[in-house]
């Protein structure tokens, strides 16, 4: 039977829907933490939903009047445009999709009361509570909620997207500056969480609240770790096989990677022998191995973890826009001190 050759434009297309699709979920899972265990509970752990909850204490506390999900919509489209003219159009189209899906999936859990039909109305009313009695339920809200948050990130990610919200700061201050995008998140997180605490001086399990918050972002942090940082390891393939020329075949028309082949000689045997290498995720090893397995059992195949790889297929080459300035500077500088050099160089036209 002839195998089933899809074209690459129509694999481009289909990698894209799968891309949208991740984000998609990724939003709702991530809509269903805050709503469901970590707003509802007054847990400030970092993020969009704990500025709601902030402006919410105010609010409610003056009017009556619920505005959680309003004021994160509103800080979800705001950081949105902000993205939009700082970092420009494609970035902000892939963070479109997290834009309009969260916060609309955090309101409508929200004001539809989901909590309630999931049974988790006795979770909100000890969360009220004074003493031990409110440690339990906050810290099942803050598990749970921490880690659908940090699994809904995960996906996103791994469609090469985003949740949208301080995401987006992050990234202009790592773009504009060396600060990684790891530590700018963490640094916003704790700045929301001391400012929760310092708003609640009067909230009589304030302390508490706290410290499950700095939990929370914990839980969501190894979420994030274990389905996305972890799992999206890149691993070296080195593969020595008399049936090289299939396994070659098989990585390229299969698991879409390309390959590299060596001349290789057996220290021992002084046998001329083919040595394919290809890099995978660390998730695609189990299938190669098991494909090698079924042609050749006597192959020999090593599998070296790396920790990042950049080209094409996997993540694109990145220079932040302060090395771009200074090799631009040097050029330029160059320029100015070998002017026969640049005379003697055609027009391009």
């Amino acid at each position: 039977m002839s195998q089933l050759v899809i074209p690459p434009q129509q694999r481009k297309i289909l990698s894209e829907v799968g891309n949208v699709l991740l984000v998609i979920l990724g939003c709702i899972m991530m809509a269903f933490g805050d709503a469901l265990f970590i707003a509802p509970c007054n847990i400030i752990s970092g993020g969009v939903s704990s500025v709601g909850i902030i402006v919410n204490f105010f609010v409610y506390n003056a009017t009556g009047f619920e505005c959680t999900d309003i004021v994160v919509a509103a800080c979800q489209v705001l950081l949105w445009v902000l993205g939009l003219v700082v970092l420009g159009k494609k970035f902000s189209i892939h963070t479109l999709i997290a834009m309009i899906v969260y916060p609309a999936t955090f309101s409508l859990i929200y004001r539809l009361n989901l909590g309630e039909l999931f049974g988790m109305t006795h979770i909100y009313e000890a969360s009220l509570l004074e003493g031990p009695e409110a440690i339990g339920p906050l810290l099942f809200a803050a598990t749970f909620g921490g880690f659908l948050c940090g699994a809904g990130i995960a996906l996103a990610y791994h469609g090469n997207g985003s949740t949208g919200g301080f995401n987006i700061v992050s990234a202009i201050i790592a773009r504009y500056s060396e600060i990684k995008e790891s530590a700018s998140s963490l640094i916003i997180d704790v700045a929301l969480i001391v400012l929760g605490a310092l708003i609640r001086l009067n909230v009589p399990n304030n302390f508490v609240l706290s410290c499950i918050g700095i939990l929370c972002a914990i839980v969501c942090s190894l979420s994030i770790r274990f389905l996305y940082v972890d799992a999206s390891q890149f691993v070296i393939c080195d593969i020595i096989s008399e049936k090289y020329e299939e396994i070659n075949r098989y990585v390229i028309d299969e698991m879409d990677h390309s390959t590299t082949m060596f001349d290789t000689v057996g220290g021992y045997t002084g046998e001329d022998r083919k040595l394919v290498r290809a890099v995978i995720y660390q998730e695609e090893t189990t299938k190669i191995r098991e494909f090698i397995a079924s042609i050749d059992p006597k192959a020999f195949v090593s599998f070296t973890k790396a920790k990042t790889i950049n080209g094409e297929g996997f993540e694109p080459f990145y220079v932040r826009h302060k090395k771009k300035k200074l090799l631009n500077d040097a050029k330029k500088e160059n320029s100015q001190q070998n002017p026969a050099e640049v005379e003697e160089k055609p027009d391009g036209n």
